[in-house]
């Protein structure tokens, strides 16, 4: 049997340009040899098939998904154990995470070719080395389709590298195929800085020969304007990285990448190129970025580069799709009358929102945002006789016939209290000084999820109750309901609208990797850390005026009608339509104040305790506004490790994965180990901000000669801390 190691074969799978919605189109050709890419047609199929590592964030949460976005300030794993994460789930080379981190090197596999980086980077370098010295048909007499295609392959084997340096920090720089076994296993790993500027050449010779646009039948292939949001990320990230060479902390100064210093002006220049030769303009409205009925149709320009995912999911690959469609969804199934269905998705409730991220949405009357990436509501869709529904006790009942509207009918305790078609289930999470009143919130008809009560009785307060009146507290062994992102949802998941199709995990939909928006971030962000904040807050206020409500904009019901905030609206706002008078953009416009120490706005902010000066504050205050903006887009771990501020806001704004007391508002409801009491429950530690190389592949190391690596040689392999 092979060993692991040998994840650097060739992987024999063709792909084609015939679909007609995507260019990746996968037919089986295992049976033909490595000679077939030699013409023009075998290497057209084999970098078209490297597009399929696009795919590798969203294929599965044991692969990549839970790599990418768990783990942060404003977004954690839902099963407690995983989210508080202890040293058997992210400190071990055999733990949940390393197996994870296996899977995104390139793990073998006994029914599939292996996939993962290096599996992909070995496919990249067998291309060019064609590319460059085979050159067959129209590779040798077009230079133009030459130095395109070879563009796409440096920017894939490119794509590969900054997504597992971002795991593991220093790793092998493999720039050669490997088309045979000799049994060395002999990879030593080269540095950040070396890795850094391999890619950083490679994508500025994919900036410079990639075409702006690409054919419809070819949606999904690399363009100009990726290449060029992707370069402009790669110097800010090296530059973020300068300051800490000499630093004291060993997870800092493995982050590393070199100092240059014009690296901030690329950034700045790279970042408007790309701006100015889009037409730099934002979807109009932000939800349209994900609704499906829009994105897989006619997505916005605003999105520079998707994995493509197909409805005919025999064309998606190993993992049957976008699985990222499973993750997202809690529990709306529960004494709901709502039965799992392909318009809320699969509640498989696997990773969640910290409290914090819901929190960072400072102003979710104004900020379109909130309502736009959150499932808010729900409506019961089971018939009487077999709903699901719990009942009205008779407390409930008396206060809601005593309490009701006008035109809504008396109820009979006993009898079920969600009715079919109306609403069942919905959100509010509001901050311990809005809490609402108990006796109110426990009897309404439907569902309401709320996470600070006070109440009627005693004045106390309590933390996310059930509609039983059990806590749920922070994490529970329950598949509990929690205000979900919708950005995944598809609804023709399994590969059409059939309701048949519910259980499927198998998503169709495209998975944005990079889009406009944060062109504008990674600007805004150069510009801050050179201290010219004036041009910063512009960049910022781009996103600002999408985000913002407009005018004759209807707000949601359930905004108008529970936000706390609604307070604000005019009388006329808070009834239906609940249409917005005026433009809200004036409310929630972005200026210096805001990572100004002592001011107002900056206070709302809520900034970590070491983020002291404007400097520090504006830092974070990008950080805050990407998280806003991105939250479930699986951008937010990467992100804030390269920025090197990834330990400080998650042991500050994650409850779950905090080691921190006394930091959070306490209620009545303590018991159990997930409970309110203010403290944080978790075990992060700083050298978790990189990845274990894992036990299953130190393993398979060996030295020049092919002699195994000793217990010495492992440990030295392995990253600090592991």
């Amino acid at each position: 049997m092979k060993r692991y190691i040998l994840f650097f074969a060739i992987v024999l799978a063709c792909i084609s340009l015939s679909s007609c919605k995507k260019f990746l189109e996968e037919k089986q050709v295992a049976s033909l040899t490595q000679d077939y890419f030699n013409d023009e047609n075998g290497l057209n199929a084999l970098i078209n098939g490297l597009y399929v590592y696009t795919r590798v964030k969203h294929e599965w949460d044991a692969n990549g998904a839970r790599l990418i976005e768990a783990g942060t300030d404003a977004y954690m794993i839902s099963n407690a154990a995983q989210a508080r994460m202890g040293a058997g789930d992210y400190g071990s080379d055999v733990g949940l995470i390393a197996g994870n981190v296996n899977n995104y090197l390139g793990a073998a596999n006994s029914n599939n070719a292996p996939m993962g980086a290096y599996p992909h980077i070995n496919n990249c370098n067998i291309a060019l080395e064609i590319i460059d010295n085979v050159k067959p048909g129209k590779f040798g007499t077009d230079e133009n389709f030459r130095k395109v295609r070879r563009a796409e392959i440096l920017m894939l084997r490119s794509w590969a590298y900054y997504l597992i340096s971002n795991q593991l920090g220093d790793v092998p720089l493999l720039l050669t195929p490997n088309r045979e076994d000799n049994g060395i296993y002999y990879y030593p790993k080269a540095s950040l800085e070396n890795i850094y500027k391999q890619i950083i050449a490679d994508m500025r010779y994919a900036y410079e020969n990639l075409p702006p646009t690409v054919l419809p039948t070819e949606r999904g292939r690399a363009t100009k304007w990726a290449a060029g949001h992707f370069l402009a990320k790669l110097y800010l990230n090296r530059a973020q990285a300068a300051p800490f060479q000499n630093s004291a902390e060993t997870h800092l100064k493995m982050l590393y990448k070199g100092n240059v210093a014009t690296d901030l002006d690329s950034v700045i220049t790279v970042a408007s190129e790309v701006i100015g030769g889009t037409g730099g303009a934002l979807a109009p409205d932000y939800w349209t970025l994900f609704n499906p009925a829009v994105s897989e149709t006619n997505p916005h320009s605003e999105v520079l580069w998707a994995a493509q995912f197909d409805v005919n999911t025999s064309l998606n690959g190993r993992f049957g799709g976008n699985r990222s469609v499973n993750y997202h969804v809690g529990n709306y199934t529960d004494l709901t009358g709502v039965t799992r269905v392909m318009a809320y998705g699969r509640p498989f409730g696997t990773f969640k929102p910290t409290d914090w991220g819901y929190d960072n949405f400072i102003d979710k009357v104004n900020d379109s945002r909130y309502y736009k990436t959150f499932q808010y509501e729900y409506i019961a869709n089971m018939p009487p006789a077999t709903s699901t529904s719990f009942t009205w006790s008779a407390a409930a009942a008396a206060w809601w016939n005593a309490n009701k509207p006008a035109n809504e009918p008396a109820v009979t305790a006993g009898t079920k209290r969600i009715l079919s078609g109306q609403r069942a289930l919905i959100y509010i999470e509001n901050q311990r000084d809005e809490a609402l009143d108990s006796a109110m919130v426990m009897a309404m008809p439907f569902q309401f999820m709320v996470r600070w009560i006070r109440s009627a009785v005693t004045g106390r307060y309590y933390y996310r109750l059930f509609v039983d009146g059990s806590p749920m507290g922070l994490a529970t062994a329950r598949n509990a309901p929690y205000l979900s992102s919708k950005k995944y949802v598809d609804p023709l998941r399994g590969g059409s609208s059939d309701e048949a199709n519910f259980n499927s995990e198998n998503g169709t939909r495209d998975a944005i990797l990079m889009r406009l928006a944060e062109t504008y971030l990674l600007r805004a962000e150069a510009y801050g850390r050179k201290g010219q904040y004036v041009l910063a807050v512009n960049d910022i206020n781009v996103l600002r005026q999408r985000a913002a409500y407009k005018a004759g904009e209807n707000r949601p019901n359930v905004l108008a009608q529970y936000e706390p905030q609604a307070a604000t609206l005019s009388a006329g706002e808070r009834q239906a339509p609940y249409t917005a008078a005026a433009g809200a953009y004036n409310k929630i416009m972005v200026t210096e104040d805001h990572f100004t120490p002592g001011t107002p706005q900056a206070n709302l902010e809520k900034y970590i305790p070491t983020a002291t000066t404007k400097a520090d504050m504006f830092i974070h205050f990008i950080y805050n506004e990407k998280a806003r903006e991105f939250l479930s887009e699986g951008i937010t771990w990467e992100d804030q490790h390269n920025a090197g501020i990834l330990y400080e806001r998650t042991i500050y704004h994650n409850q779950m994965a905090s080691p921190l007391t006394g930091r959070w508002p306490v209620s009545a409801n303590t018991s159990g180990s997930s409970g309110q009491d203010g403290n944080g429950k978790g075990l992060m530690q700083k050298h978790y901000t990189f990845r274990p190389w894992p036990n299953q592949y130190l393993s398979q190391l060996t030295d020049e000669t092919g002699k195994p690596l000793d217990a010495a040689g492992r440990a030295a392999y392995q990253n600090p801390g592991y």
